[in-house]
């Protein structure tokens, strides 16, 4: 399905790391002032040394259905821009899931999707991401089980709002007011991850230092992207929040470089 040969391991480290991305997602679509285009930019700008980039497809109608109603879906649709975008996010968030379950995987899209739940979405989303790409996954019959563990700044609700009545999915939304508080609850998170048979980051990098949360450092995302790619190699990554634009894209590389170094 995916030619690695770029990305697999060299001398016992990952040379790249696969990341999903299109140039449709910097289109500047009809949204808030903060979720723009310039945050897809600064980022691909500054991992494309270390990625081996992968462009996603549109997802079908037929995906979003699988966690959204027709209302929903045809809300979205009446703007036609964000409509095409946000399923080529989806779309990406499957790939990037379809490639997890051979090596580590980063989806760098947008819109994002966390809040977005079976009939409503917000807070700059309009499709769960993640929630799509998990189910596509469970229709294929590709995955028995999974493991979401949401790390942004704010409450993953419409991820809940879809994944709460199944037993198939662990949702561990990950909130702490303090830096050491916040790795410690990860570690918990993850302390069944090699039991699930994929792992699933929705990664919002707005707890920065100098972005809203206040809370992490740079470096602070290599140890939480180590953590969560050595609990279970079928990772993946689908791109949250994160808002101070001068350090965003160094602090997605940080987190990349955490990946590689939990493959060695």
């Amino acid at each position: 399905m995916f030619d690695f040969s770029g990305t697999l391991w060299l001398k016992g480290r990952m040379k790249k790391i696969p990341v999903v991305y299109s140039e449709d997602f910097l289109t500047d679509y009809r949204t808030v002032d903060c979720e723009n285009p310039e945050r897809a930019w600064i980022i691909q700008s500054a991992v494309k040394e270390m990625a081996e980039f992968h462009i996603p497809e549109l997802c079908s109608e037929a995906d979003l259905l699988l966690c959204h109603t027709q209302s929903l879906v045809s809300s979205v649709e009446r703007d036609g821009e964000v409509f095409s975008v946000a399923k080529r996010a989806a779309g990406g968030a499957i790939m990037a899931a379809e490639i997890a379950l051979e090596q580590p995987s980063f989806a760098l899209i947008r819109p994002p999707g966390h809040h977005a739940g079976r009939n409503f979405n917000g807070g700059f989303c309009f499709f769960n991401n993640m929630a799509i790409a998990l189910y596509t996954l469970f229709s294929r019959g590709a995955i028995r089980n999974a493991l979401i563990v949401d790390i942004d700044l704010h409450y993953g609700n419409g991820t809940e709002d879809i994944v709460q009545d199944d037993t198939r999915i662990s949702f561990q939304n990950i909130h702490a007011f303090q830096r050491e508080e916040f790795l410690a609850d990860l570690e918990t998170a993850l302390k069944d991850a090699p039991s699930f048979d994929i792992v699933g980051c929705s990664a919002g990098f707005d707890t920065y230092i100098h972005d809203w949360g206040g809370l992490l450092f740079t470096d602070d995302y290599r140890e939480i992207a180590r953590m969560i790619t050595s609990s279970n190699p079928r990772t993946f990554t689908i791109l949250e929040g994160g808002y101070y634009i001068s350090d965003l894209g160094k602090n997605v590389a940080s987190y990349l470089k955490g990946v590689q170094e939990a493959c060695l």
